[in-house]
């Protein structure tokens, strides 16, 4: 898929805000992160052609199914568990919480690759912000940054997140019963 002059005009302005900064772009629901090199991070949006062959690649493989419009992020070095078999994608220190009612009622590692060495999220220091969105059942994604902070990443309909192939179901439905 070919980006118009108009598009590239427009994502140059647009990106011109990010510097020489590293940045991820997603839609409004989905990565490509599976196509992390290709399709998902761009190292250096001032770099037009790189970002421009990237965005590309990405509208490419999202195509009918785009979400809403493009959407770019300041990417932010978070502490690494492994890089993907697959992909070659780094694997962060990321938790997925889901949330019901304001309430955290469970979590999972966000991976399924990497040892997270009985690392646990921060529950306490999300439960507040947790109550803060006017929607019943989300999902806030956690991440650990290289320097220890914990930050979102970012929310999404609950409805569609997946759970973890290895995660126990059992214990996240009966997490939802109880506290409905």
């Amino acid at each position: 898929q070919t980006i118009s002059r108009r598009l590239e005009d427009l994502l140059k302005k647009k990106l011109a805000v990010f510097g020489s900064s590293p940045v991820i772009i997603k839609d409004y629901v989905k990565s490509e992160k599976h196509h992390w090199h290709d399709a998902c991070f761009i190292p250096d949006v001032s770099d037009h052609k790189k970002t421009l062959a990237i965005t590309s690649k990405f509208l490419q493989l999202r195509s009918a199914a785009l979400e809403g419009g493009l959407v770019f992020r300041q990417f932010i070095n978070f502490q690494t568990l492994a890089t993907h078999s697959k992909s070659a994608m780094p694997l962060t220190k990321e938790f997925r919480l889901f949330v019901l009612d304001g309430k955290i009622i469970h979590w999972f590692n966000y991976w399924e690759e990497g040892d997270y060495q009985e690392l646990q999220p921060p529950i306490e220091q999300f439960s507040e912000l947790a109550r803060r969105p006017q929607s019943r059942f989300f999902t806030m994604d956690i991440a650990q940054t290289v320097s220890g902070e914990w930050l979102v990443v970012e929310l999404g309909d609950a409805q569609v997140s997946g759970l973890p192939e290895n995660a126990p179901p059992e214990a996240f439905y009966q997490a939802i019963t109880t506290n409905l």
